[in-house]
């Protein structure tokens, strides 16, 4: 069950602290969805958007990271430098793409990356040393396992799509939503269920303290790093 819930182990350039991934993930979160396109909160928007670069570069997807930053930097900018310049429907159209692209953007990619690099035992330890409850410990460890198997499953149903040669043709795309949604509703419900049954499996609702075979602990770049997003928040919600 472990598998794709981590599948950037032992490729990450640089080891991150479950801890310090969430003050980035909310941190980029606040600032790209609630920022301003002037002032300060203009130029801390430019700093998050090159947080989910330098994720990305950690764990060696450096492809994936040039085309995403070149995305996000020309939305950003589009609406510090184009908006203002622009009027009618021209305006609304530039305003409405690079709005969700940028304020959405950033905040996926961290999240992807948090959940791509982490572990579900490195969460369920982190979260235990927060003093998180389990009713929020569980939902969320089922949650880092249910995207990756969720992937997995329509992986399965588009090569078995294609061993059938059905639903192929860009013809008729509705057919091609039918084969793929229906298998996938059918099947999510059940997921779920298991994911759940498995990790109460493992203890995490026996309501004693467990044991842990994962190393977690903070290091200076993880006090740095978080320190930095704190400096962020207060400047955003100050200035």
């Amino acid at each position: 069950m472990e598998t794709g819930s981590r599948t950037a182990a032992g490729k990450e350039m640089l080891k991150l602290d479950p801890r310090t991934k969430l003050a980035i993930l909310i941190t980029v979160g606040i600032i790209m969805m609630s920022g301003k396109l002037t002032g300060i909160e203009y130029i801390l928007r430019l700093i998050c958007t090159c947080v989910p670069f330098l994720l990305l570069i950690s764990v060696k997807l450096y492809k994936t990271a040039v085309i995403s930053a070149l995305i996000l930097f020309a939305t950003v900018l589009c609406e510090g430098f184009v908006i203002p310049n622009t009027k009618g429907i021209l305006n609304l159209m530039i305003m409405i793409i690079c709005g969700v692209i940028s304020r959405f953007g950033p905040g996926y990619i961290c999240g992807w990356y948090v959940v791509r690099s982490t572990s579900v035992s490195e969460f369920v330890t982190v979260m235990e040393r927060m003093h998180f409850p389990n009713i929020i410990t569980i939902p969320m460890s089922v949650m880092f396992r249910y995207f990756p198997t969720l992937k997995e499953e329509y992986l399965s149903i588009r090569d078995a799509m294609k061993m059938r040669e059905i639903g192929q043709s860009i013809k008729n795309p509705f057919t091609y939503i039918e084969y793929i949604l229906v298998p996938i509703m059918m099947s999510t419900s059940q997921i779920a269920n298991d994911l759940s049954a498995a990790s109460l499996t493992k203890g995490l609702g026996a309501g004693r303290k467990r044991t842990h075979i994962c190393s977690i602990g903070m290091t200076c770049i993880d006090y740095i790093l978080i320190a930095a997003m704190a400096a962020m928040l207060v400047i955003f919600f100050v200035f």
